[in-house]
C-alpha cells in the first residue's frame, strides 16, 4: 500500500517526531515512512551492551525491560543521549507503539496513549466483569487472594477436563505472553506453580476449553469498527511443566464473516461503554458452542509480527492516530488490515528459548516425513532460523501452508517444529503438546463436559486449548 492512501505525515503532528520501537527494522521503516529530517526512531533491541539485561525470564520481564528504558528519556537512561541531541528542547512528539506504555517517559507529548479503563481490563482477575457488562457469553470463573486452597477452589470450576489458572499482581501491570497462567488436570496444581501470600495476588481460576484457540482482533474507530482476519493462536501446553508455550497468531482460519460480526460487535460495545479508540483483541477459544473468551488486549498484538515493517508501522501509526480520534480514510485502513494480516503461501511462529548451540549454523530447511519433521539441507517445507534476543534465543519458523501434513491447522504440528529445535539447534523447548485432545488426522475429539456460569455464560467442554495471548514477544 502506498503512502498516499493513508497520509499519515499530514495526519500527525507537525514538527519532529520521536519513535521508540521494540524492532531495528521497524525503527528504519518509521524514518522512511515520517522523513529522517522529521522523525528520529530509536529501536530498543539496539540498547547498548551496558544497559542489557540478559536473558530476560520472559515476556512480562521483557516488557519491564522496555518500560524502564523509556522512562530514562527523562535524562537518565541511554536513550536521553541521542533524543536530546535530535530534540534538546523537548518539543518533539512522542509516539510509542504498542505493546509500549510505561507509566513514565519524560517530558515531551505522548501521541496515542491508552487510557487507565482500557488497559485495566487486560487483567486476567477483573476482565469477566467485562464480558458480562457486554452480553458476551463467557465460562465460569472464581477469583481469589493469593494461593490458598487452589484445589478446592479449583475443583468447583472443574468438571473432570482440568483448570486454569492465571495469577495477577495487585497494583502491577497485565502479565504477557502467557506469563503468569498454569493448568492442571487430576485436581492437583502442579509444584511448578509458586505460592504466594494474601493481600499481593490475585487469581482466576476456570475450566480448560475445548477447542481452537483464536484471536480476534480489530481496530474501534470513532465512526465504525474495522475488523481484522481472525488468527489461530499457537498455544501449546508444557507437559511436566504445567504452563504453555505462546507461539504466535497465524491466519489459517475459516468463517472469517462470522468472526468478523463477533468483533464487530465486541469492538461496537467497547466503544459504547469505555470510549474505545484503536485496536483491540479478544482471545478465546471456539468451542462446540462457539467463540468464548478468556483475555482482552488494549491494544495492537504481535499477530502481525511476520508481516513486512513497512505494513507494521503504518498499522501502528493508524492505531495512535485513532487513540487521538484522527481517522485516515477508512478504506485504505480497511486494505491495509488485509494485507497485513491475510493469509499466504507461508506462516510463521515463534518461541524463546534460553538456550541454543552456537557451535552449529542457525539456520537449517525443513521437510515433513508423514507426521514428523526433520532436517534436509535440501528441504522445501519450511526453515528454522535462530538469533540471539534479549530472552536469550529466538527461534523463527517459517512453514509452507499447503505442505503442513493434512493442511489446515498449525496448532496440531507446532510440537514438532519446538522438538526438532532441540534435537538440530540445541534449544530447550522441552516436551511439548499440541491443543489436549486434538488428533491432526481426525479433528477434533469432543467429550461432554458441560460448564454453566453463573453470569451470561454458555455450557462449554473441557480440555484442548487454551489462548493466552501467544505473542512473540509482548505485543
Amino acid at each position: 500500500m502506498s503512502r498516499r492512501g493513508l497520509p499519515i505525515n499530514r495526519l500527525l503532528p507537525s514538527g519532529k517526531v520521536l519513535v521508540v520501537c521494540g524492532r531495528a527494522d521497524d525503527a528504519a521503516a518509521w524514518q522512511d515512512l515520517l522523513g529522517p529530517t522529521q522523525c528520529l526512531a530509536l529501536a530498543l533491541d539496539d540498547a547498548p551492551p551496558a544497559a542489557r539485561r540478559r536473558p530476560l525470564r520472559g515476556a512480562s520481564d521483557h516488557l519491564s525491560w522496555q518500560h524502564h528504558a523509556i522512562s530514562g528519556l527523562d535524562g537518565s537512561g541511554w536513550l536521553a543521549g541521542p533524543a536530546d541531541a535530535f530534540d534538546p528542547d523537548n518539543t518533539a512528539a512522542l509516539l510509542l507503539p504498542d505493546p509500549l506504555d510505561p507509566p513514565r517517559s519524560g517530558a515531551r507529548q505522548r501521541i496515542g496513549a491508552r487510557q487507565p479503563a482500557w488497559q485495566f481490563f487486560e487483567d486476567k482477575t477483573v476482565v469477566d466483569a467485562l464480558w458480562d457488562a457486554a452480553g458476551v457469553p463467557r465460562a465460569q470463573s472464581i477469583v481469589g487472594d493469593g494461593t490458598a486452597d487452589l484445589a478446592r477452589l479449583g475443583a468447583i470450576v472443574d468438571q473432570g477436563t482440568g483448570v486454569v489458572c492465571s495469577y495477577q499482581p495487585i497494583g502491577a501491570g497485565p502479565s504477557a505472553g502467557g506469563d503468569g497462567i498454569w493448568w492442571w488436570r487430576g485436581g492437583l496444581p502442579p509444584e511448578t506453580i509458586p505460592t504466594v501470600e494474601p493481600g499481593t495476588w490475585r487469581v482466576r481460576l476456570m475450566p480448560f476449553l475445548e477447542g481452537v484457540p483464536v484471536r480476534l482482533h480489530g481496530l474501534a474507530l470513532t465512526t465504525r469498527i474495522i475488523p481484522f482476519p481472525p488468527m489461530e493462536l499457537v498455544t501449546l501446553p508444557r507437559l511436566g511443566r504445567g504452563t504453555f508455550l505462546c507461539a504466535g497468531a497465524v491466519p489459517t482460519l475459516n468463517d472469517a464473516a462470522e468472526f468478523a460480526q463477533q468483533t464487530d460487535r465486541i469492538g461496537a460495545s467497547l466503544r459504547e461503554r469505555l470510549g474505545y479508540r484503536g485496536g483491540f483483541s479478544v482471545d478465546g477459544i471456539l468451542t462446540v458452542n462457539g467463540f468464548i473468551p478468556t483475555d482482552f488486549n488494549a491494544r495492537l498484538t504481535s499477530a502481525m509480527e511476520a508481516a513486512p515493517s513497512d505494513r507494521r508501522v503504518l498499522l501502528h501509526a493508524v492505531n495512535l492516530l485513532a487513540r487521538e480520534g484522527i481517522e485516515p480514510d477508512i478504506s485504505a485502513v480497511e486494505r491495509l488490515a488485509e494485507e497485513t494480516f491475510t493469509a499466504g503461501t507461508t506462516c510463521t511462529i515463534f518461541g524463546a528459548a534460553t538456550r541454543a548451540n552456537e557451535h552449529v549454523p542457525p539456520e537449517t530447511s525443513i521437510r515433513w516425513v508423514g507426521d514428523r519433521l526433520v532436517a534436509d539441507p535440501l528441504g522445501a517445507d519450511g526453515t528454522l532460523v535462530i538469533s540471539p534476543s534479549p530472552r536469550g534465543w529466538l527461534l523463527t519458523a517459517t512453514l509452507v501452508s499447503d505442505r503442513l501434513p493434512d493442511g489446515g491447522r498449525v496448532g496440531p504440528w507446532a510440537p514438532e517444529v519446538f522438538r526438532l529445535s532441540d534435537e538440530v539447534l540445541g534449544t530447550d523447548f522441552g516436551n511439548l503438546a499440541p491443543p489436549f485432545d486434538t488428533q491432526p488426522t481426525a479433528g477434533l475429539l469432543w467429550t461432554p463436559a458441560p460448564i454453566f456460569s453463573p453470569r451470561r455464560s454458555v455450557p462449554v467442554k473441557g480440555t484442548a486449548g487454551f489462548a493466552s495471548g501467544a505473542d512473540r514477544r509482548p505485543g
